[in-house]
């Protein structure tokens, strides 16, 4: 399931905020843009690894795809080559009815096609991971609420899945987003910097960052970022750029448990009747009012992006292959490969909640 496009109207000017190709069917040759990816987002070491929780064991074999080391998003047909099928809110499994009936009541007056819900069932083994998964993702786009001047709305995504059998299997679900919120303004420095996000600002409210490998795979060890160049406080993404660009995983600092919503549902509550009628995440993700814990803004367009989850952390990264790969018409390319960015911008949210 990929999102091609994210138009903004601002002050006579049309904006589209996402990177990648002109015509839709390059995604199915263009890799990791503004797609979901899994069924493990990031990185996992090659191998055999026994997953146990719950009573329960499983043998998973990730599949090399970025190196003999290493796994990535998923193995070599990850979830962003994957055909979802739109459903009918009535024929949703993995949605209770209150949280059927809060979609339904989310259409604006302007719009009754503001939500979606996409399935997609993933085999037994699929790129070495264990049991039959269906899959479910909400999209959902809301309109700001009233008396927030300057917002045009928000993007929830929200990923459920379910083993088709007991068990466990590991799974990590993310929309793999790339922005440039001045593209279309189709004009900035010359050269190589020309409309790069390393002049827009970022912060992310992160305590530390996740230490890399030379393969990059995680040490298991978090650094704090303070006092480092990981340490974004509003500052351009420019700043202290690291050698071979951004690639890592921040830690979010602690937040208001209270504040997020739940991101895991047991299969005991979600199939007791009574509280499966009761139980309504989506409603507390539509009504949530929680800070931002990214804010991406162009310097140029005064665009902002704010992210929102109810993960512990999130991964930044920024285009670091030296292709050009595409460039949309409205971003002043042809919108055909080699005629693209030479730095773009990823800024993906662990799942659920986006906006």
């Amino acid at each position: 399931m990929t999102i091609h496009r994210i138009i903004v109207q601002v002050e006579g000017k049309t904006h589209d905020i996402l990177i990648g190709p002109e015509n839709p069917k390059d995604y199915e040759t263009f890799k990791y843009t503004n797609t979901i990816i899994g069924r493990y987002a990031n990185r996992v070491r090659v191998g055999e690894h026994m997953v146990k929780k719950d009573g329960f064991e499983r043998l998973t074999r990730p599949v090399s795809n970025e190196s003999p080391e290493v796994s990535l998003h998923g193995g070599l047909v990850g979830f962003d080559f994957a055909v979802w099928q739109r459903l009918s809110l009535e024929n949703a499994k993995l949605f209770t009815p209150a949280e059927i009936r809060t979609i339904q009541n989310s259409s604006t007056s302007e719009s009754s096609n503001n939500t979606a819900i996409y399935a997609y069932t993933s085999e037994d083994g699929d790129q070495g991971y264990p049991g039959e998964l269906y899959l479910e993702t909400l999209v959902a786009l809301l309109p700001s609420a009233q008396g927030e001047k300057g917002k045009l709305g928000s993007i929830v995504i929200l990923y459920r899945a379910r083993l088709a059998n007991e068990g466990i299997t590991p799974i990590n679900l993310t929309q793999h987003w790339g922005f440039n919120l001045d593209a279309s303004l189709q004009e900035g420095e010359s050269g190589k910097d020309k409309l790069s996000v390393k002049n827009h600002r970022l912060n992310i409210k992160a305590s530390h960052m996740a230490e890399l490998l030379p393969n990059s795979l995680p040490s298991g060890k978090y650094c704090p970022v303070g006092g480092t160049v990981h340490e974004h406080n509003d500052k351009l993404i420019k700043e202290g750029y690291p050698n071979h660009g951004y690639d890592h995983y921040y830690l979010l600092a602690p937040r208001p448990c209270e504040k997020l919503a739940r991101h895991r549902i047991s299969t005991k509550d979600f199939d007791t009747v009574k509280v499966g009628e009761e139980l309504n995440i989506v409603k507390e993700i539509f009504d949530s009012t929680n800070e931002p814990v990214v804010q991406l803004k162009g310097e140029k367009s005064g665009l902002k992006v704010d992210f929102d989850s109810n993960q512990a952390g999130l991964m930044f990264y920024t285009n670091n292959h030296p292709n050009k790969q595409f460039r949309k018409k409205i971003h002043g390319g042809s919108g055909i490969k080699d005629d693209g960015y030479i730095s773009g911008c990823t800024s993906h949210p662990l799942p659920c909640v986006f906006h």
